[in-house]
């Protein structure tokens, strides 16, 4: 997309909702199926309390962004970093961590005007700027120490490495934004929702869930739209980031603590046991 069509960042954040809704989103809505085999929920009641708590944690979430924004996107990296580190929770300590941190570092490595940018948009430019720096400092260690590990440890060069490699190339490549779609879609979201779907009893029940949240979020973001299209584009453009953004973090909280205890109790594929 960089390279061939050239989206500007106006397009790019309008290409950014349906695909996290389309691609990004179905993982999470899968947390009720995968908290039945937890829990016994004990019917709809069961259910009514599971999922009040876990939206009453997203807005604790997202009411801490909107009083103390500087810090609730520090925090949101840190935990992001954490979370998506588990994409290769059967790698090397090493890898997974390196992995974790590339996730998030390696755009800011490469492209860190654009990321203070497009934190601008989620907090104070000084904590904005503060952010993309701290980000290209991480990137640059976890690159090292990824290099180090494959030079050193020929062992390690497993899919987890090779995987790694290319969100270093996406991320040197592709603008950040698109970077992020493509691995929060195609990779994490993808390999979450195929564990998620081996483990969970009623797969049919738990891909009808996936679909509607993806059908509501489309269409709630295409009202959004009709409501924002008049307004100026710096304000368009903010609204996306903010609502994409700051709704994510509030979500992985909840989706987070309920995926380690899912993998604390090893409740695993069978392809990963």
């Amino acid at each position: 997309m960089t390279f061939l069509m050239q989206p500007t960042p106006h397009t790019q954040m309008l290409l950014l909702v349906p695909t996290v809704a389309v691609l990004g989103l179905p993982h999470g809505a899968l947390d009720l199926p995968i908290a039945q085999t937890l829990w016994p929920l004990h019917g709809w009641r069961g259910n009514i309390r599971f999922g009040l708590l876990y939206i009453g944690l997203t807005a604790l979430v997202i009411g801490f962004w909107i009083l103390f924004p500087g810090p609730a996107l520090f925090a949101f990296l840190i935990y992001s970093a954490l979370h998506f580190s588990g994409d290769w929770a059967e790698a090397t300590p090493s890898l997974r961590w390196t992995g974790g941190i590339a996730t998030i570092g390696a755009p800011g490595l490469f492209w860190q005007a654009e990321v203070s940018d497009l934190f601008a948009f989620l907090a104070p430019a000084p904590a904005a700027d503060l952010a993309a720096m701290a980000l290209a400092y991480a990137g640059g260690t976890a690159l090292t120490c990824y290099t180090v590990t494959l030079i050193w440890l020929p062992a390690s060069r497993t899919r987890a490495a090779v995987e790694q490699a290319i969100i270093w190339f996406a991320a040197a490549c592709l603008s950040p934004l698109v970077y992020f779609v493509l691995y929060f879609c195609a990779l994490h979201s993808l390999r979450h929702l195929t564990n998620a779907l081996q483990s969970v009893e009623n797969t049919r029940q738990a891909m009808r869930a996936a679909t509607i949240l993806s059908i509501v979020v489309i269409v709630a973001a295409f009202i959004a739209f009709a409501i924002l299209q008049k307004t100026e584009t710096f304000i368009l453009e903010q609204t996306i980031m903010r609502v994409v953004f700051i709704g994510l973090a509030g979500l992985t909280v909840p989706h987070m603590l309920l995926i380690d205890r899912f993998q604390r109790h090893g409740r695993r594929p069978p392809s990963e046991r």
